[in-house]
């Protein structure tokens, strides 16, 4: 079979640099890959590509998808130089990762210094035996189809993505400095936002409102300390954020369902009991 021409647990491939130069011009007849998907980098010039009828083009800084089984045949022009690299990787649907049935035929990529180095590299490891670099080649051909993926993002998804890191710095900033004089107006002054679209975005993405999570992480930190501190409660309020034990008394009651003291010495005798 032809699909056994792939060599389980890895993946199959053959990669190879081109450089066509000006004045020359360069054409692969009509045929198929049966068992596998090939990669067309484009560095400089482009090729004009017919997959299953249906005409593509690709410029320089794209990758050409040719999908296994699919009708191809590709022209390079000769008014211009055409360099790159072609890759080939042998079918394995458990080792492919599933994203790339969804890639279009032509992906133009946003860092192609990048994407070209792990070609580089990948194309480097033929010179080392087999046996040694089958990791290697593994982890490159995962590390390249990611860094492809990443061009095919939509910008709606890259929003989103860019809203959840916004949304971790906040939470982060708010871990280390919950026992600070915090409120939604600093928050939203120190990322630039209104506290209207901070309570909203934040809110969005964890499900609790910034003022709700400085509690948390007041409370949390509290918890510590009257578990293994002798500190006042008084004390212990203070350093987690509250101008009076009062306001703090109330905010662990009504987090917890008991008083610090309460929460003190119940803490207290069962490490007694695990202890004994």
């Amino acid at each position: 079979m032809l699909t056994d021409l792939c060599s389980p647990p890895f993946l199959s491939h053959s990669i190879e640099s081109f450089l066509i130069p000006v004045g020359e011009s360069h054409q692969t007849p009509l045929h198929q890959h049966p068992a596998t998907i090939e990669l067309v980098l484009m560095l400089e010039g482009a090729v004009q590509c017919d997959i299953n009828d249906e005409r593509h083009t690709a410029s320089s800084a794209t990758v050409l998808v040719i999908p296994s089984e699919s009708w191809h045949e590709q022209v390079y022009a000769a008014s211009q130089q055409q360099c790159g690299y072609q890759l080939t990787v042998c079918l394995n649907s458990d080792l492919l990762p599933s994203f790339i049935a969804k890639w279009p035929p032509v992906i133009p990529i946003r860092d192609i210094k990048r994407l070209k180095s792990l070609f580089v590299h990948l194309q480097h490891e033929k010179e080392w035996p087999q046996t040694d670099s089958h990791q290697i080649k593994q982890q490159l051909l995962g590390l390249l189809f990611t860094f492809i993926n990443r061009s095919t993002i939509t910008q709606n998804t890259r929003n989103e993505l860019s809203l959840e890191d916004l949304i971790g710095k906040i939470k982060n900033h708010i871990e280390e400095n919950h026992s600070k004089s915090l409120s939604l107006e600093q928050l939203a002054n120190q990322f630039q936002l209104t506290k209207y679209e901070l309570a909203r975005l934040f809110k969005q993405v964890t499900g609790i409102s910034p003022l709700q999570y400085i509690i948390w992480c007041r409370i949390m930190t509290a918890k510590r300390l009257l578990q293994t501190t002798q500190l006042s409660i008084a004390l212990v309020a203070k350093k987690v954020g509250y101008k009076s034990a009062t306001q703090f008394q109330a905010a662990f009651k009504k987090t917890t369902g008991v008083t610090p003291r309460s929460y003190r010495i119940h803490s207290i005798s069962s490490s007694n009991i695990k202890k004994s």
